[in-house]
């Protein structure tokens, strides 16, 4: 029936609402409603749900609008253009989106109000900006003065300090430990069998590189090699170390998200009987 009707070349009214039953017909219907009823496609237009369509139909009224002007000095097609901005509304179309339909002799005068708010418009958003790029400054400083502190924030361990896991004395053993502000200590072994059940996959298998890459790197170091060499190795494994550090030891496992979360796992049994 559609095909039928636009090879007639008449009915085109019918043709639309034949184009508004199909989903995602809108802008083929409004192109037509151009042809026989520009206050149509408006409608048509203004009804549209999806930001992006409803500029884009705009911006064709406006162009087809500015097409159909008949004025030699060019006021009538400014007239119209402008017509259409007020129509659709600042929140569709602003005057620097309809400037490429307008021709290049238009006047100034012929739409300084639609110019004089689309500055007002500006100016709001750049104090806006303004304001939030200061909030950013404010924000950054506090962080950097939180990083100045915790550079200067150390943690005492006695030497006697066990594990907080394993009971082993941590300055007797030959692995690396981690010292947290919570005043417990914790072997590096023992805080990887506490904290990966708790990572998701791709940290456990990131941890799992970073150990086999330390690993490849130690080996290396143990061999001949030029100083240059050793400095980037050396660069290497503290900033894998880092990484690991971070992934492992962000926080206490006896009293960060960790041991909330293991609020809802069972005792193991073997634990309960050396209790008693």
């Amino acid at each position: 029936a559609l095909r039928t009707i636009l090879r007639t070349g008449r009915h085109f009214r019918s043709a639309v609402k034949l184009y508004m039953g199909f989903t995602g017909m809108r802008q083929q219907a409004v192109e037509l409603a151009l042809k026989v009823d520009p206050s149509l496609a408006r409608e048509l237009a203004r009804k549209s749900d999806d930001k992006d369509e409803k500029k884009r139909l705009w911006l064709m009224i406006a162009r087809n609008a500015a097409a159909h002007g008949a004025s030699r000095d060019g006021k009538d097609i400014v007239a119209r253009v402008v017509a259409v901005l007020k129509d659709c509304g600042p929140d569709v179309l602003s005057i620097e989106d309809v400037l490429p339909f307008l021709p290049d002799f238009a006047q100034i005068d012929q739409f300084k109000d639609e110019i004089c708010d689309a500055l007002a418009s500006y100016s709001s958003k750049i104090e806006h900006y303004i304001k939030e790029m200061n909030e950013c400054d404010q924000t950054c400083d506090t962080l950097r003065d939180e990083l100045s502190r915790l550079r200067s924030v150390g943690v005492q361990v006695r030497t006697n300090a066990r594990c907080a896991f394993t009971n082993k004395y941590v300055m007797e053993s030959d692995e690396p430990f981690y010292a947290f502000p919570s005043g417990y200590v914790v072997l590096e072994k023992a805080l990887k069998r506490e904290v990966l059940p708790h990572l998701n996959e791709k940290q456990r298998d990131r941890v799992k590189f970073i150990d086999e890459e330390l690993a490849r790197l130690r080996r290396l170091r143990a061999t001949s090699r030029a100083p240059l060499e050793k400095a980037k190795d050396d660069f290497e494994m503290d900033e894998l170390q880092n990484e690991l550090d971070g992934l492992i030891a962000a926080e206490c496992p006896l009293t960060g998200s960790v041991m909330v979360d293991s609020i809802t796992q069972g005792f193991d049994d073997d634990d309960f009987e050396d209790t008693f």
